[in-house]
């Protein structure tokens, strides 16, 4: 039931009076039954715990709420489990098809146990096993339906997976099954295929219907967890493109049936993917955009497409949503399919948090708690613990002997003691971080334990032998602090660069950008930009009812030019981010002898390349790694230059002008012997010419441009001054000097004679490249980034060239740009243009 956002999108507009008037009449319907009914339950004394929404876009609040007397033909339930749907946070976020009059509780599907029939039931006894399907209600102790929407399960089935069952399996089954007809041996292409439905729809069309499914995710990982259910092949159409993907794995014949639950630009691929006669069957827009089907694409392969909402079969065709149900249970009790269950929490632990509901239907991932030492390995005075997820309460009163858990976020000193034996492993400072006020927004504590190897090494097997505990994988904390929305993903790469940081400047700019200002400017563009499509949105919606101002579209014009200004003026920084994060990389370039090796090992001051007075020594490329003036710098000496037969050093050659016409700063080692050597007039050729010579891989290839980065980057650097005469040098300085070379250098790697200078040029020259990372506006610092803004720029231009001629054309490419700036940091969706259409635009009015 992922993706209903959408359809709520475009619903919306024409039914908010209906709805204000159907709520209005629901409420003062429900109010005059609760009356009744709340004095009968009074009168009884029982009650059950229920989770409440009592306000939109806030946390589910734990009531106690009385329990009404049943109809003739309801049956109240034990509920044991309720699954949680994307749809249930779309109702808590006030985005559903169909809202509930406030307050209600949320909660589409469950199973439990009979405890009471009404006196016309008669299937149904008390104490049966059973699964359910409700508009709202399930998230509670107890859940009252009409007995029609009850079906039985089988003691095989238990009954936290059975829950999973009704809403994706039963979308699944209608839309594989009763819709599209698929057949034994056809080919299934699934997109969203690690989400709820799309995992159900992997695991039904692989082992009930018998086809070949190729499934299509935003991640690798999510791609494999889809294999892992039973696709033959998968796609990540984030970095590949899913219609020549298709036509690879399908030797250009397509697939026969498309299951879509993501609209926009996928469902275009997918459907563009579908052989002779396929069918296309879209059953939500997880993301967020509603496309358009030109219908001569229909007539091209016969293809047909059609939609599935699960939910209204129950009142247009009660019958086949009813055999959609029992067919999942059937096929459950058979062992066909296998649900996956992405966490278990209980009722008081329900929190609906956006992005914790959205990535738990989308992601299908398991939550459990983790644990993991934080500190740095080794022998220290203190070392720190983790533990986060949902058992972290437990795990701490447990490992603490049984005591209260501290005040929240305060260092209180306890003993840790061995939950199996009781033994004492230390005395530690503990703490105690209830979510969402955490680093990863879930429930976590920390224990500041002694340094020793042993005593890190006592108290992580203790916390293994706990159940319901393993060990973090790598970076999993933070992965949980973005998934729970503590951090963007701008913020969670500067962390990770700030870990990694080596030198002043590095740290500097990571600390910049993990305090958010990286993704405060994107975030700016974002809204900016989601203003922009709001707007145009609503013009083509409503302005033929007049409730547009004028000049709408001219603003949303100017504001466009001016923010693809801006982004333009963020691209052209030189990758300065992107140079001080991974280092500057500097090749010392030049002919045989000269004295590069030298060079590199008196940078290093340390025997880093070997240094012979035979030419040809270094053969292959050796780098090396320092911190020159608080900057990164990636060094790195090549093979002398020269034609040669050997076909070892050849390759060598070949990879020194590889490793030039890469580099950010090229060292161009000349012999000043030889140079000296030369008449007057040649000296300053031979430095004009050498740098752009050096990139000439062939004899036949044009040499590099003067202006390419290599070349305009360059600095020469004499060496061996010490083997010329003093006369001599002082006439190779004044040829210098009148032909303007500015960054020339004249040193002797073996007196250091001039050495210090060629490194305050140096030093100078990579500063420059990589700027001040505290001045002005934060610069990019991930290759990602940079890409997915060239993508919204070239977008922008799309809608400019659109606007006159089609509005709704050029609306689409700010939805594209948008999109293409919310992959940066991690946070787009359909919510926040209604949002802004509904604040800035007095629609039906």
């Amino acid at each position: 039931m992922m993706g209903f956002a959408a359809v709520m999108v475009s619903a919306v507009p024409q039914l908010v009076l209906q709805h204000v008037v159907r709520r209005n009449h629901l409420a003062r319907k429900l109010m005059r039954l609760a009356a009744t009914y709340v004095s009968s339950a009074k009168d009884s004394g029982l009650s059950y715990q229920a989770a409440v929404c009592t306000e939109l876009k806030k946390p589910l609040v734990i009531q106690k709420l009385p329990s009404l007397p049943l109809k003739p033909t309801e049956v109240r339930v034990d509920v044991h489990y309720c699954g949680v749907n994307f749809a249930d946070f779309l109702i808590c976020r006030g985005l559903y098809q169909e809202q509930p009059p406030m307050p209600f509780t949320p909660g589409m599907e469950f199973t439990g146990s009979v405890l009471e029939v009404g006196p016309n039931v008669t299937a149904i006894h008390k104490g049966d096993r059973v699964i359910g399907v409700s508009s709202t209600g399930a998230m509670a102790e107890q859940c009252v339906v009409d007995h029609t929407m009850l079906w039985p399960i089988g003691e095989e089935i238990p009954y936290e997976v059975a829950a999973a069952l009704p809403v994706s399996y039963g979308t699944v089954i209608l839309a594989l099954q009763h819709r599209a007809k698929t057949r034994p041996g056809e080919t299934v292409l699934i997109t969203a295929a690690a989400g709820a439905a799309g995992l159900a729809a992997v695991d039904s069309a692989s082992h009930v219907l018998n086809t070949k499914v190729i499934a299509a995710a935003g991640t690798d990982e999510k791609c494999e967890l889809a294999v892992q259910k039973g696709a033959v092949a998968s796609i990540n159409y984030t970095t590949k493109n899913l219609k020549e993907e298709v036509k690879k794995l399908t030797a250009n014949k397509g697939v026969n049936v498309v299951f879509d639950a993501v609209g926009g630009d996928i469902f275009k691929d997918a459907f563009s993917s579908l052989a002779w006669e396929g069918r296309i069957v879209v059953v939500g827009f997880a993301g967020g955009n509603i496309p358009s089907v030109p219908a001569n694409l229909l007539l091209l392969k016969n293809v047909a497409a059609m939609g599935v909402y699960w939910g209204r079969y129950q009142h247009q065709d009660f019958p086949v949503f009813s055999r959609s149900i029992m067919s999942a249970v059937q096929y459950c009790q058979e062992g066909r399919i296998k649900p996956r269950v992405g966490a278990v929490y209980k009722l008081q632990q329900c929190s609906f948090r956006a992005s914790f509901v959205r990535t738990r239907c989308s992601d299908a991932r398991e939550t459990s708690t983790i644990f993991a030492l934080s500190s740095g390995q080794g022998r220290c005075g203190v070392a720190v613990i983790r533990v986060s997820g949902p058992g972290s309460s437990e795990t701490l009163v447990r490992l603490t002997g049984r005591r209260a858990l501290p005040p929240a976020r305060a260092a209180a000193l306890r003993p840790l003691l061995d939950p199996g034996t009781g033994e004492r492993l230390d005395t530690a400072l503990v703490l105690w971080f209830p979510g969402p006020r955490s680093y990863t927004g879930e429930d976590c504590c920390e224990l500041h334990v002694h340094g020793g190897p042993a005593v890190v090494g006592g108290v992580l097997r203790a916390l293994g032998d706990l159940p319901g505990l393993r060990p973090a994988e790598a970076g999993e904390f933070t992965k949980r602090a973005f998934l729970n929305g503590k951090l963007d993903l701008t913020e969670v790469e500067g962390l990770g660069d700030l870990i990694h940081a080596e030198t002043e400047a590095q740290r500097r700019q990571a600390l910049r950008q993990m305090s958010g200002d990286l993704g405060h400017l994107y975030r700016g563009w974002s809204e900016r930009l989601t203003r922009c499509l709001a707007h145009a949105e609503a013009y083509i919606d409503f302005s033929e009812d007049g409730n547009i101002e004028e000049g709408v579209l001219d603003s949303v014009d100017g504001d466009v030019r001016a923010l693809q200004r801006e982004i333009d003026r963020h691209l052209g920084d030189r990758r300065r981010g992107e140079r001080l994060r991974s280092g500057v990389h500097v090749a010392i370039v030049g002919p045989p002898n000269a004295g590069k090796s030298s060079l590199l090992n008196r940078i290093c001051q340390k025997p880093a390349a070997i240094v012979s007075p035979a030419a040809g020594t270094t053969r292959d490329v050796v780098e090396a790694a320092l911190n020159l003036g608080g900057y990164p710098v990636l060094l790195c000496d090549t093979a002398g230059l020269r034609e040669t037969p050997d076909p070892v050093e050849r390759e060598g050659v070949r990879r020194a002008r590889e490793r030039f016409r890469q580099a950010d700063v090229a060292l161009f080692v000349l012999d000043a012997a030889e140079l000296v050597s030369e008449p007057s007039g040649a000296v300053p050729r031979l430095l004009r010419g050498h740098p752009s010579e050096v990139a000439v891989r062939e004899p036949d290839e044009r040499p590099a441009p003067a202006g390419s980065p290599a070349v305009a980057d360059s600095i020469v650097v004499c060496n061996k001054t010490d083997l010329v005469q003093p006369e001599e040098l002082e006439t190779l300085r004044l040829v210098l000097k009148e032909q303007g070379l500015a960054r020339v250098c004249l040193l002797s790697c073996k007196t250091g004679s001039g050495f210090d200078d060629f490194l305050r040029l140096l030093g100078e020259q990579v500063e420059k490249m990589c700027g001040n990372p505290l001045a002005g506006s934060p610069s990019l610092t991930q290759a990602r980034h940079r890409l997915h803004l060239q993508n919204c720029t070239r977008a922008l231009t799309e809608y400019c060239q659109y606007r006159e001629l089609d509005l709704v054309l050029a609306t689409e490419q700010l939805r594209v740009a948008l999109r293409q700036l919310g992959k940066i940091t991690g946070k787009i969706g359909a919510e926040e243009i209604l949002e802004v259409i509904f604040r800035d635009f007095c629609i039906g009015k």
